[in-house]
């Protein structure tokens, strides 16, 4: 069977069990990157060398931007594309009874923090929250969320405030939300189900309280009151990378990445740091259920220990 033909099956049925945006993250990456150098091969075919030269091929490609400059693609970006390819492959080597599996052992350079990957620096950090809190403060307080915690947007956008036990200083993740569908919490998309919260972001939360006037309800609704998405902050956003003089690329999910980074820094064991990100395997699950509450806490002081000092 031939690549193609097996992603359009593999993609119907992977729709069945996933959220919408991962689908559509899935369906992009095979048809914009994997299947135009890949597709026309056959499975049973397709070699380690094959995967490596897309792989290479992808980081050396250029693309141009509306405004006509061309750039690479970064690393995360190609990453997160061979993730969906090597996702898909290991499908095909059970389905397809594939003699092996030609994504194993695939060379990546080295991720930089400041080699345009999706992701700031502590001082960047710094620099970034200061002018969030000043010129955007309505939207200081999610900002500082994702960054010294490492939830997804889908999870902390769903919070309430009787999620947030504040003399236990724990918020407590129950639900996720896309595009205002909220759902239970899923395999796919993992959160730790407690994350303690230090006095600076829980100061950062009392005044976005305070601004809302509420105690009740979503804890960041859109303007509306309604359930938000990310292009909501997206004026504020480009504002605040201009400010803060960061000149390259940086998402939204990008502070997630940032969090994992700080708290790798911080040298955090590396089972709480999954334990933290939900970066959950199967083989370690056993292990997660011994991290307490505070080691957690010390790790995500440790991450703001790093942006304080830098600042």
């Amino acid at each position: 069977m031939r690549i193609a033909d097996f992603a359009r099956t593999w993609l119907a049925s992977k729709a069945l069990s996933l959220d919408a945006g991962t689908a559509r993250t899935y369906t992009k990456a095979l048809e914009d990157h994997v299947l135009p150098a890949l597709g026309a091969l056959d499975y049973a075919a397709l070699k380690k060398v094959d995967v490596q030269r897309w792989v290479d091929d992808s980081l050396r490609r250029a693309w141009t931007t509306p405004t006509g400059h061309a750039r690479s693609y970064s690393r995360s970006a190609v990453h997160g594309w061979f993730r969906v390819l090597r996702t898909m492959t290991k499908d095909a080597v059970d389905d397809l009874e594939l003699p092996r599996d030609p994504c194993a052992r695939i060379r990546f350079p080295p991720a930089d923090l400041t080699d345009g990957s999706n992701a700031l620096t502590p001082t960047e950090l710094a620099r970034f929250l200061a002018v969030m809190r000043e010129r955007y403060p309505q939207h200081h307080a999610l900002v500082m969320l994702l960054a010294f915690t490492g939830l997804r947007f889908c999870h902390a956008s769903a919070l309430r405030w009787d999620d947030w036990d504040e003399p236990a200083a724990l918020l407590r993740i129950r639900r996720k939300q896309v595009r205002g569908v909220v759902s239970p919490l899923t395999r796919k998309k993992r959160a730790p189900g407690v994350i303690p919260v230090e006095p600076v972001l829980a100061a950062a939360l009392r005044e976005h309280r305070e601004r809302l006037g509420t105690r009740d309800g979503w804890m960041f609704p859109s303007e509306a009151g309604t359930l938000r998405t990310p292009n909501t902050m997206d004026k504020a956003w480009a504002a605040c990378l201009a400010a803060a003089s960061i000149q390259r690329r940086f998402t939204l999910h990008g502070l997630r990445y940032t969090f994992t980074d700080l708290i790798r820094l911080a040298n955090t064991d590396a089972v709480v740091r999954r334990a933290l990100t939900g970066h959950v395997t199967q083989e370690m699950q056993d292990h997660y259920s011994s991290v307490g509450t505070a080691e957690k806490r010390a790790a995500i002081a440790g991450a703001i220990r790093l942006v304080h000092d830098a600042h």
